[in-house]
């Protein structure tokens, strides 16, 4: 997490949590996260690849310059990085725990933005947890020139933790690493 507010939401996230998995999507409470409304987003799980926005703030709909709502998050990646922002999100849902990932937001006529992005787990009104709070943080000043992104290109993933190997696997594992039989 390198911005501020990616570490504010993180700390809000875990308050919320109250010693569940993920908090619930309906304590997330709008007017406690004023200041970070613009960069938020929620994304709802339909399939591994439709993560379709049920908000996207004020940052967002700027850049992009419409209205993203409803829209499945992924059409704004290609290829491979489609995959792994796919993965990223699944992992995060999955495993009940953050994510983040940078990344540049391009334009038609080549210019880019650095941006953070965070991935938060929520439970639905349905009890699955089939939601993630996602913040959209710019780290750079300055846009794109008045041109609307158009796409992502993946910079880094920080994927969910989801614990550390069982010692067996790990031991297995060394001891098939040597290459020169």
């Amino acid at each position: 997490m390198r911005h501020a507010n990616t570490r504010l939401l993180f700390d809000y996230w875990t308050a919320r949590r109250s010693g569940r998995v993920a908090p619930a999507r309906a304590d997330i409470a709008p007017d406690e996260l004023e200041a970070l409304m613009p960069r938020l987003f929620i994304l709802r799980r339909m399939d591994r690849d439709h993560h379709v926005f049920r908000l996207a703030g004020e940052t967002m709909r700027a850049l992009h310059q419409r209205d993203l709502k409803d829209h499945n998050f992924l059409s704004l990646w290609r290829g491979h990085d489609r995959a792994h922002m796919s993965a990223l999100i699944e992992g995060a849902l999955g495993a009940c725990a953050p994510a983040t990932a940078l990344a540049e937001a391009r334009s038609m006529n080549g210019r880019s933005m650095p941006v953070e992005m965070a991935f938060l787990p929520l439970t639905g009104p349905e009890g699955y947890v089939d939601r993630c709070l996602g913040l959209y943080q710019p780290l750079a000043p300055g846009g794109l020139g008045g041109r609307p992104a158009v796409r992502h290109v993946l910079r880094e993933v920080r994927p969910a933790a989801v614990g550390e190997p069982a010692f067996e696997a790990t031991a297995q594992a060394d001891a098939f690493a040597a290459n020169d039989l």
